[in-house]
Protein backbone atom coordinates (compact mmCIF):
# COMPACT_ATOMS: atom_id res chain seq x y z
CA UNK A 1 0.00 0.00 0.00
CA UNK A 2 1.40 3.40 -0.99
CA UNK A 3 0.70 5.90 1.79
CA UNK A 4 0.39 9.66 1.13
CA UNK A 5 3.60 11.68 1.26
CA UNK A 6 1.83 14.57 2.96
CA UNK A 7 -1.55 15.85 4.09
CA UNK A 8 -2.06 19.62 3.84
CA UNK A 9 -4.85 22.09 4.50
CA UNK A 10 -6.81 23.01 1.39
CA UNK A 11 -8.93 25.94 2.50
CA UNK A 12 -10.90 26.06 5.76
CA UNK A 13 -12.87 22.83 5.25
CA UNK A 14 -10.75 20.51 3.14
CA UNK A 15 -7.56 18.48 3.29
CA UNK A 16 -5.41 17.38 0.36
CA UNK A 17 -3.57 14.06 0.49
CA UNK A 18 -0.64 13.92 -1.91
CA UNK A 19 1.39 10.98 -3.21
CA UNK A 20 4.37 10.95 -5.59
CA UNK A 21 3.46 13.12 -8.56
CA UNK A 22 3.33 10.52 -11.29
CA UNK A 23 0.82 8.43 -13.19
CA UNK A 24 1.07 5.00 -11.60
CA UNK A 25 -1.66 2.40 -11.05
CA UNK A 26 -0.35 1.39 -7.62
CA UNK A 27 -0.45 5.01 -6.47
CA UNK A 28 -3.92 5.51 -7.90
CA UNK A 29 -5.13 2.30 -6.23
CA UNK A 30 -3.92 3.72 -2.90
CA UNK A 31 -5.74 6.98 -3.62
CA UNK A 32 -9.02 5.10 -4.08
CA UNK A 33 -8.43 2.91 -1.03
CA UNK A 34 -7.97 6.03 1.09
CA UNK A 35 -11.01 7.66 -0.55
CA UNK A 36 -13.26 4.72 0.37
CA UNK A 37 -11.88 4.46 3.91
CA UNK A 38 -12.02 8.21 4.57
CA UNK A 39 -15.63 8.41 3.35
CA UNK A 40 -16.62 6.32 6.39
CA UNK A 41 -15.15 8.79 8.92
CA UNK A 42 -17.56 11.12 10.77
CA UNK A 43 -17.95 14.59 9.35
CA UNK A 44 -16.75 13.78 5.82
CA UNK A 45 -18.73 15.51 3.08
CA UNK A 46 -16.95 14.36 -0.08
CA UNK A 47 -13.84 12.57 -1.31
CA UNK A 48 -12.47 13.52 -4.75
CA UNK A 49 -9.75 11.19 -6.07
CA UNK A 50 -7.31 12.24 -8.81
CA UNK A 51 -4.22 10.62 -10.36
CA UNK A 52 -2.02 10.92 -7.29
CA UNK A 53 -3.95 13.06 -4.83
CA UNK A 54 -7.16 12.98 -2.83
CA UNK A 55 -9.25 15.98 -1.81
CA UNK A 56 -11.40 15.48 1.28
CA UNK A 57 -14.00 18.04 2.33
CA UNK A 58 -15.46 17.97 5.84
CA UNK A 59 -18.04 19.59 8.09
CA UNK A 60 -16.24 21.97 10.45
CA UNK A 61 -19.03 21.61 13.00
CA UNK A 62 -18.35 17.88 13.31
CA UNK A 63 -14.56 17.70 13.09
CA UNK A 64 -11.53 19.98 12.91
CA UNK A 65 -8.83 19.79 10.27
CA UNK A 66 -6.29 18.83 12.93
CA UNK A 67 -8.30 15.88 14.27
CA UNK A 68 -9.21 14.70 10.78
CA UNK A 69 -5.56 14.81 9.77
CA UNK A 70 -4.68 12.69 12.79
CA UNK A 71 -7.33 10.12 11.82
CA UNK A 72 -6.10 10.02 8.23
CA UNK A 73 -2.52 9.36 9.31
CA UNK A 74 -3.80 6.45 11.39
CA UNK A 75 -5.84 4.94 8.54
CA UNK A 76 -4.67 1.61 7.20
CA UNK A 77 -7.01 1.00 4.27
CA UNK A 78 -6.94 -2.23 2.31
CA UNK A 79 -6.52 -2.39 -1.43
CA UNK A 80 -9.00 -5.26 -1.40
CA UNK A 81 -11.71 -2.79 -0.42
CA UNK A 82 -11.33 -0.88 -3.69
CA UNK A 83 -14.24 -1.66 -5.95
CA UNK A 84 -14.86 -0.40 -9.47
CA UNK A 85 -17.14 -1.39 -12.30
CA UNK A 86 -16.04 -2.79 -15.65
CA UNK A 87 -17.37 -1.23 -18.85
CA UNK A 88 -17.09 -2.34 -22.47
CA UNK A 89 -17.67 0.59 -24.81
CA UNK A 90 -18.29 0.28 -28.57
CA UNK A 91 -16.36 2.52 -30.96
CA UNK A 92 -16.56 3.20 -34.68
CA UNK A 93 -12.98 3.89 -35.70
CA UNK A 94 -11.75 6.09 -38.55
CA UNK A 95 -13.55 7.98 -41.28
CA UNK A 96 -15.75 10.84 -40.13
CA UNK A 97 -16.04 9.14 -36.73
CA UNK A 98 -12.27 9.22 -36.14
CA UNK A 99 -10.84 11.95 -38.38
CA UNK A 100 -7.30 11.70 -36.99
CA UNK A 101 -6.87 7.93 -37.21
CA UNK A 102 -4.94 7.90 -40.49
CA UNK A 103 -2.68 10.75 -39.39
CA UNK A 104 -2.06 9.09 -36.01
CA UNK A 105 -1.18 5.80 -37.69
CA UNK A 106 1.20 7.52 -40.10
CA UNK A 107 2.85 9.51 -37.31
CA UNK A 108 3.40 6.36 -35.22
CA UNK A 109 4.53 4.23 -38.19
CA UNK A 110 1.62 1.90 -37.66
CA UNK A 111 -1.27 0.79 -39.81
CA UNK A 112 -4.74 2.07 -38.84
CA UNK A 113 -5.69 -1.54 -38.12
CA UNK A 114 -2.77 -1.87 -35.70
CA UNK A 115 -3.76 1.36 -33.92
CA UNK A 116 -7.27 -0.04 -33.45
CA UNK A 117 -5.91 -3.38 -32.24
CA UNK A 118 -3.64 -1.74 -29.68
CA UNK A 119 -6.39 0.57 -28.51
CA UNK A 120 -8.96 -2.20 -28.03
CA UNK A 121 -6.80 -4.93 -26.49
CA UNK A 122 -5.97 -2.86 -23.40
CA UNK A 123 -8.12 -2.63 -20.26
CA UNK A 124 -7.92 0.95 -18.97
CA UNK A 125 -8.19 2.38 -15.48
CA UNK A 126 -10.32 5.48 -14.91
CA UNK A 127 -7.73 7.55 -13.08
CA UNK A 128 -9.93 10.58 -12.56
CA UNK A 129 -12.80 12.64 -13.96
CA UNK A 130 -12.20 16.21 -15.05
CA UNK A 131 -12.00 18.81 -17.82
CA UNK A 132 -15.77 18.54 -18.27
CA UNK A 133 -18.47 16.55 -16.40
CA UNK A 134 -18.09 12.86 -17.14
CA UNK A 135 -14.76 13.09 -18.99
CA UNK A 136 -12.71 10.12 -17.77
CA UNK A 137 -8.93 10.13 -18.07
CA UNK A 138 -8.09 6.53 -19.02
CA UNK A 139 -4.67 4.95 -18.99
CA UNK A 140 -2.29 3.85 -19.80
CA UNK A 141 -2.31 3.08 -23.51
CA UNK A 142 0.21 0.77 -25.11
CA UNK A 143 3.61 2.51 -25.44
CA UNK A 144 3.30 2.37 -29.24
CA UNK A 145 0.26 4.68 -29.06
CA UNK A 146 1.99 7.50 -27.19
CA UNK A 147 1.31 10.69 -29.14
CA UNK A 148 1.20 14.42 -28.46
CA UNK A 149 -1.97 16.48 -28.48
CA UNK A 150 -2.78 18.38 -31.64
CA UNK A 151 -0.79 21.58 -32.11
CA UNK A 152 -4.01 23.42 -32.96
CA UNK A 153 -6.98 22.23 -30.85
CA UNK A 154 -10.39 21.98 -32.45
CA UNK A 155 -12.97 24.58 -31.47
CA UNK A 156 -15.56 21.82 -31.12
CA UNK A 157 -15.16 18.08 -30.70
CA UNK A 158 -18.29 16.01 -31.28
CA UNK A 159 -19.76 14.26 -28.22
CA UNK A 160 -18.67 10.63 -28.01
CA UNK A 161 -15.35 11.24 -29.75
CA UNK A 162 -12.56 8.94 -28.58
CA UNK A 163 -9.13 10.52 -28.40
CA UNK A 164 -5.47 9.93 -27.60
CA UNK A 165 -3.06 12.25 -25.81
CA UNK A 166 0.29 11.19 -24.37
CA UNK A 167 -0.38 7.69 -23.04
CA UNK A 168 -3.97 8.51 -22.15
CA UNK A 169 -7.23 7.91 -23.91
CA UNK A 170 -10.71 9.21 -23.25
CA UNK A 171 -14.21 9.86 -24.56
CA UNK A 172 -15.63 13.36 -24.86
CA UNK A 173 -19.04 13.06 -23.14
CA UNK A 174 -20.24 16.40 -24.52
CA UNK A 175 -19.34 18.63 -27.44
CA UNK A 176 -16.45 20.88 -26.41
CA UNK A 177 -13.17 22.37 -27.62
CA UNK A 178 -10.34 19.84 -27.44
CA UNK A 179 -6.88 18.97 -28.65
CA UNK A 180 -6.78 15.19 -28.37
CA UNK A 181 -6.15 13.05 -31.45
CA UNK A 182 -9.54 11.69 -32.48
CA UNK A 183 -9.51 8.07 -33.64
CA UNK A 184 -13.16 7.05 -33.23
CA UNK A 185 -16.52 7.72 -31.65
CA UNK A 186 -18.66 5.92 -29.07
CA UNK A 187 -22.44 5.82 -29.70
CA UNK A 188 -23.37 5.49 -26.01
CA UNK A 189 -24.00 8.51 -23.76
CA UNK A 190 -21.61 8.99 -20.83
CA UNK A 191 -23.61 11.68 -19.02
CA UNK A 192 -27.31 12.25 -18.42
CA UNK A 193 -29.50 14.85 -16.71
CA UNK A 194 -31.42 12.33 -14.54
CA UNK A 195 -31.71 10.11 -12.65
CA UNK A 196 -28.53 9.77 -10.62
CA UNK A 197 -25.84 8.66 -11.16
CA UNK A 198 -25.37 11.35 -13.78
CA UNK A 199 -22.08 9.97 -15.17
CA UNK A 200 -21.62 6.48 -16.59
CA UNK A 201 -17.95 6.24 -15.55
CA UNK A 202 -16.38 7.01 -12.20
CA UNK A 203 -12.82 7.11 -10.92
CA UNK A 204 -11.61 3.59 -10.14
CA UNK A 205 -13.68 1.91 -12.87
CA UNK A 206 -12.15 -0.12 -15.70
CA UNK A 207 -12.89 0.36 -19.40
CA UNK A 208 -12.21 -1.65 -22.53
CA UNK A 209 -13.23 -0.58 -26.03
CA UNK A 210 -14.42 -2.84 -28.84
CA UNK A 211 -14.74 -1.95 -32.53
CA UNK A 212 -18.03 -1.82 -34.39
CA UNK A 213 -18.81 -1.00 -38.01
CA UNK A 214 -20.17 2.37 -39.10
CA UNK A 215 -23.31 0.56 -40.28
CA UNK A 216 -23.92 -0.53 -36.68
CA UNK A 217 -23.81 2.99 -35.25
CA UNK A 218 -27.55 3.62 -35.24
CA UNK A 219 -28.37 0.25 -33.66
CA UNK A 220 -25.88 0.75 -30.82
CA UNK A 221 -26.97 4.35 -30.32
CA UNK A 222 -30.60 3.27 -29.91
CA UNK A 223 -29.72 0.42 -27.54
CA UNK A 224 -27.08 1.58 -25.07
CA UNK A 225 -25.86 -0.66 -22.25
CA UNK A 226 -27.74 -0.50 -18.97
CA UNK A 227 -26.72 2.45 -16.81
CA UNK A 228 -25.60 1.02 -13.46
CA UNK A 229 -25.01 2.79 -10.16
Amino acid sequence: MRHPRQIVNYGPSALLLEWEQEIDQSINAAVHAYAQAAAQLPGILETVPAYCSLLITFDQEQITAYHLQEQLYELRPSLQSVTGRFHRLPVVYGGSFGPDLAEVADSLNLSPERVIQLHTETEYLVYQLGYQPGFAFLGETAPELKIARKANPRLEVVAGSVGLAGRQTGVYPQAAPGGWQLIGRCPWPLVRAAPAPFMRLKAGDRVQFFPIAATEWAAYQQNPATWTS
